[in-house]
């Protein structure tokens, strides 16, 4: 059964703070400390933990280290999954860069992009192709995932490629919406209406 979209998030959040509080002295942690610590609402903690399987005790609540491998199982942080960056400009590179730190549960296998100074270079030991080589090289890589960056191209003709080829989500960050099947699952980020909102809400 797939959990809830917003369980998925705090899960993942759950999982990132609580890799660095597994080197206290006590690993043990109650549903109300990560709730305060991630400002959320205990009872939402509580609930996605049932969800997840896990019991705490009473006395000294869930055991950190548990915590972090049952929810590592869940979400499948313990297995990567391929996936590739389209279109390599700031975005593409910054994002590139982000996941070549680790931490994440992907693996960015390769990258697409038209400019001839970025194809064929490595960066991070990963390859850019033409976008002419995308089919081939996705069905070599079993790459299932896919990153939208900065496009020059036609924009629904490279997501009608992706799922032809066999993509199973992907993550637009560019400036324009797209409309995906519903089995396919999208993420949207827009950065400029994230900072347009910023400055918007910062306002004394």
């Amino acid at each position: 059964m797939k959990l809830p979209e917003k369980t998925v998030e705090r899960l993942s959040q759950y999982r990132r703070l609580l890799l660095n509080y597994q080197f206290l002295e006590k690993p043990f942690i109650f549903s109300k400390d990560l709730a305060r610590m991630l400002k959320i609402n205990s009872v939402h903690v509580r609930r996605d933990l049932m969800l997840l399987g896990v019991s705490g005790s009473h006395a000294r609540g869930y055991d950190v280290q548990d915590l972090i491998k049952q929810i590592s199982l869940k979400l499948e942080c313990l297995t990567k999954k391929n996936a590739c960056i389209v279109g390599f400009g700031h975005m593409g590179r910054a994002v590139l860069e982000l996941f070549a730190e680790g931490g994440t549960p992907i693996n960015i296998s390769a990258i697409f992009d038209v400019s001839t100074k970025s194809i064929d270079q490595d960066y991070f030991g990963v390859k850019c192709f033409s976008m002419e080589k995308l089919e081939t090289v996705i069905s070599e890589n079993d790459i299932t995932l896919a990153i939208l960056t900065s496009i020059d191209e036609e924009l629904d003709g490279i997501k009608d490629l992706l799922l032809a080829c066999g993509i199973k989500g992907i993550m637009n960050l560019t400036s324009h919406s797209i409309d995906l099947p519903p089995e396919i699952h999208l993420e949207e980020y827009d950065l400029k209406t994230s900072l347009i909102k910023l400055t918007y809400f910062s306002e004394t």
